[in-house]
């Protein structure tokens, strides 16, 4: 069985950056993902742009160029992505979920399960790059699970002709209200606030505000959403109860992280949004050997904090830990570029 320097969980954007470097630097390593490279940026909706400027998402010293010189959609993201695992021949094991890690001596014995079975491989230091997104947020309703219920947007062109009832107030609920409008969808918006989000895309804010103003979407605030049938939703605003058609229901309620492997290796998390404590110099778990990197260090983030952008120095900071560790020399001609404060992606 081969032994690697490092195996990287997680195939996102710093996933891949960190593979990158490590591979510049010459430190061995495996990646795995259980599903595709990008695979949160690949769940966005169709022509979904990114908040953040495409000189902030970029990885690796790598520019991203777009045909309009504007924001990055979702498209032109995971193109991006394409190249620079075509460019820099990475190796990633994709839809190989990595199921079991445990430590023997000095090393960590890593079970994998994929369509070829079970597979077992080694490695010294572990990376823990699985992000922030990784399941869908839920209502736990009646109804949520009703094949006309759905946690992302798709093609809105489904929808045409037909009572859509979204679910929630930032950025995914209202892009996916405008969108279902401008598709001819009859619009109900369900927000639990009293006012939409004020991190809503400035972009989107005006208009959003303008179609509620003039009924073109129907907005219910300090609402929630209490149960789904194949035909309509319950819904309750103070004490009064009332039922909405709905053809579809779009749960645009965010993402929680996937914390299983955390937990197998008795990582301890803190605050309710259970994030990984690590030494912020080095970004290793109190777990010796096992790093974080990624929007992982934010847990299941209630108000985003970490994004692709801020979190390139987590790259760094491991590289140069590992590099001291396996006495590799020259290490900064491959160190990435510091991020500067920009709007953050949503």
């Amino acid at each position: 069985m081969k032994k690697y320097d490092v195996a990287i969980i997680g195939a996102g954007p710093i996933g891949l950056e960190m593979a990158v470097v490590l591979k510049e630097i010459g430190i061995s390593y495996i990646q795995f993902d259980k599903a595709q490279i990008g695979q949160t940026i690949f769940d966005y909706p169709l022509s979904t742009h990114f908040f953040s400027s495409t000189e902030r998402i970029g990885i690796a010293n790598l520019p991203i160029q777009t045909i309009d010189q504007q924001r990055c959609s979702r498209e032109q993201y995971l193109a991006y992505l394409r190249s620079v695992v075509l460019g820099k021949n990475l190796i990633v094991n994709t839809y190989e979920e990595v199921i079991n890690l445990k430590k023997v001596e000095e090393f960590f014995l890593i079970t994998t399960k994929s369509n070829k079975g079970e597979q077992s491989y080694i490695a010294k230091y572990i990376i823990l790059a699985t992000g922030g997104m990784a399941k869908h947020r839920t209502l736990n309703i009646p109804g949520e699970s009703l094949p006309h219920v759905f946690s992302t947007l798709g093609d809105p062109h489904r929808f045409f002709k037909k009572n859509v009832v979204v679910v929630g107030g930032k950025n995914s609920a209202v892009e996916a209200a405008l969108r279902c409008y401008h598709c001819g969808a009859l619009v109900s918006l369900i927000v639990r606030q009293e006012s939409l989000s004020k991190s809503v895309k400035y972009w989107l804010l005006p208009e959003i505000e303008s179609r509620i103003k003039k009924k073109q979407i129907d907005a219910y605030f300090k609402t929630t959403l209490q149960e789904i049938a194949n035909d309509h939703v319950k819904i309750q605003t103070d004490q009064h109860i009332s039922l909405l058609p709905a053809d579809f229901v779009i749960k645009a309620i965010g993402f929680e992280s996937d914390n299983s492997l955390f937990e197998k290796l008795k990582i301890p998390t803190h605050s309710k949004e259970s994030k990984p404590i690590f030494n912020d110099q080095t970004m290793e778990t109190t777990i010796p050997d096992i790093f974080v990197c990624g929007t992982s260090i934010g847990g299941t983030q209630t108000k985003y904090e970490v994004f692709i952008e801020n979190s390139h120095e987590h790259v760094n900071k491991i590289a140069k830990e590992l590099a001291s560790r396996l006495h590799i020399p020259h290490l900064q001609s491959s160190m990435v570029n510091e991020p500067r404060v920009d709007l953050p992606e949503q």
